[in-house]
């Protein structure tokens, strides 16, 4: 029997990979100026973008809280922008280019919340029974 949430879980695990690569991207910012830094972005394994909505958390030590969902390995890994050109010191962060892709991380977050919102707005509704 599936859950009740079951039309939600993927988009929790979209919104956790798009969190997780904000503060990655973030991080990257902090390193602009950092001689010798490479940056870094979320490398999604091999599959489509529905793929994507499969990720789940894991416990990475035993005292850790893992998924309920199974402990299916995320589909994504810290990995360094193959495509971000190094300056001369070594630094391969751009602040137009990373700002360029946190304003399209934000949209892509935004855009999932809404999607999660109605959903749950459509479960409350049932159970209000279409009141």
């Amino acid at each position: 029997m599936s859950s009740i949430l079951g039309s939600v879980d993927p988009l929790h695990r979209a919104l956790d990979y798009h969190l997780a690569r904000q503060t990655l991207l973030t991080t990257n910012l902090t390193q602009v100026d950092t001689p010798g830094y490479k940056a870094q972005d979320l490398v999604r394994e091999a599959g489509e973008f529905g793929g994507l909505l499969q990720v789940e958390l894991q416990a990475s030590a035993p005292g850790h809280f893992g998924s309920a969902g199974g402990g299916k390995a995320p589909e994504w890994h810290v990995g360094r922008d193959a495509f971000a050109p190094e300056g001369t010191d070594g630094n391969s962060v751009s602040l137009d280019r990373e700002a360029v892709k946190i304003a399209s991380n934000n949209v892509r977050y935004d855009a999932i919340t809404s999607m999660v919102k109605g959903a749950l707005d459509n479960l409350d509704w049932a159970v209000r029974d279409g009141k």
